[in-house]
């Protein structure tokens, strides 16, 4: 089974996003399980707290209660690495944890909009695609 870490712009925007999007397809498709998400808890903190942020609290306007749910039921249906390994590769220390947890979690894809970690294309057998690009693969399993 596909092993994939959505960065959390991904998984805010299908979060957020009142519209289907191919972010809130991916997000759906981890609760039904057609590929394994693997997330650290460094990864949901961030979540967390940018779904915390004034700005983004006006997109979706949940409570904090119902957000705490939302980060929980994400947990729930996740496979949860520690995100412990030391990674220095792209420039925002920010990614770095991402790229760790896809390592730890022996992922396939990281699946992002963020330059950075796109334009690495591929890291020791993970690769970096768009989130259109993984929903692609999915469709066509």
């Amino acid at each position: 089974m596909i092993r994939a870490v959505l960065d959390t712009n991904t998984i805010v925007s299908a979060i957020i996003n009142t519209d289907k999007s191919v972010s809130q397809e991916i997000y759906q498709n981890s609760k039904d399980k057609h590929f394994v998400l693997v997330i650290s808890p460094s990864i949901l903190a961030e979540l967390e707290g940018v779904l915390h942020r004034t700005r983004v609290m006006r997109f979706h306007k949940y409570s904090t209660q119902e957000l705490q749910r939302i980060v929980k039921e994400l947990a729930n249906v996740s496979y949860i690495v520690p995100g412990k390994t030391k990674i220095e590769i792209v420039r925002d220390p920010d990614d770095n944890k991402i790229i760790s947890a896809a390592l730890e979690g022996q992922a396939d894809y990281i699946v992002s909009r963020d330059r950075d970690l796109l334009d690495l294309k591929e890291y020791k057998g993970i690769k970096m695609i768009t989130p259109e690009e993984f929903m692609g693969l999915l469709r066509n399993l």
